[in-house]
């Protein structure tokens, strides 16, 4: 990538290839690449290992901010939520716990010896397997925070977001300090570890990321997890949880109090700015990267409470 330049930062090829899926990189690959699909997948699974690592700091985040703010009533009632969490869970699949096995030695291996079709099925049993590991501890944080919508209220979701945006957006706001192009190669990275598929454009003041789907709140929504009685919530509280009262699936609340309101606080204006479906839309979600974090027409970019999707609002969404 080519920095320190006005307007463009990237070629088409350049945007290309960060546009390009791992799984895509291992069907593509040959034994002249073999060592540049090692190095990419090994980023991959430092991703998957880094997301489990955070989930598993926000769950605890969550039950130290109920004991902290509630006592023992609060994290009894929390304790309480996380068993029937799991009691209804094993209708909806298998809940791992241990990492998998590393994965790039041995897709680069199986590329080396020609065997497209192994590396391609060691890759999409890692992958599957990374799956599990990570989205039942999204589905664990989930059910906790409906839990503490459904008690509290959504000013009260608020504080319990921005207790884990505090740790969260430490390594955000160290990032906008590096270059441009290593900014938007660290999201890409970011959301490539959260099992998306992406596409990337630019202009003169920003990068779109078109995520297709999201791997996170979309897979949420299509993988049946607000209709396996787990209990999720869609929140439409007119309340800056919900970009002023959008239906807004209980995990993604966190966005606009993470990168909108503390961005704001922080930057002047959001950080990046997440243009998500509302409710329980599974559809296209789309992230701007401007290249100037402060750049104030962000601000006229954020969704609103009239971009409500036509997808009802409270389908699942039922509390305990």
């Amino acid at each position: 990538m080519t920095a320190g330049r006005q307007g463009r930062v990237c070629t088409d090829e350049e945007l290309r290839e960060l546009s390009t899926s791992p799984r895509d990189r291992v069907r593509a690959a040959s034994r002249s690449t073999v060592d540049d699909l090692r190095g990419r997948l090994a980023i991959l699974e430092r991703e998957h290992r880094g997301q489990r690592e955070r989930y598993l700091d926000w769950v605890a985040t969550i039950l130290d901010t109920a004991a902290e703010r509630h006592g023992r009533d609060g994290l009894r009632l929390l304790t309480t939520r996380t068993v029937a969490f799991f009691a209804a869970y094993a209708g909806v699949g298998p809940v791992r716990d241990e990492v998998p096995a590393p994965m790039a030695d041995d897709v680069a291996a199986a590329v080396a010896r020609g065997d497209t079709s192994g590396a391609l099925a060691l890759f999409d049993d890692r992958e599957a397997a990374w799956r599990s590991v990570i989205d039942v501890l999204r589905d664990w944080l989930s059910a906790l925070l409906s839990q503490v919508h459904a008690s509290y209220g959504p000013d009260e979701l608020e504080v319990f977001h921005r207790r884990r945006g505090e740790d969260a957006l430490r390594g955000l706001m160290r990032d906008i300090d590096r270059p441009v192009a290593e900014r938007l190669a660290n999201l890409v990275h970011l959301l490539q570890g959260h099992f998306t598929d992406l596409a990337v454009s630019e202009d003169d003041e920003k990068f779109t990321i078109v995520q297709d789907p999201c791997g996170t709140c979309a897979r949420q929504v299509t993988d049946g997890r607000f209709t396996a009685g787990l209990g999720l919530a869609v929140v439409t509280d007119p309340h800056p949880v919900t970009w002023g009262g959008r239906p807004t699936t209980v995990y993604r609340t966190h966005v606009p109090i993470w990168h909108v309101e503390m961005a704001r606080e922080r930057l002047g204006a959001p950080w990046p700015v997440n243009l998500c479906p509302a409710g329980l839309d599974p559809g296209t979600c789309t992230i701007l990267l401007y290249k100037d974090p402060r750049d104030p027409s962000a601000v006229t970019r954020l969704p609103t409470a009239a971009d409500a999707s036509a997808i009802p609002a409270t389908k699942g969404s039922g509390t305990p």
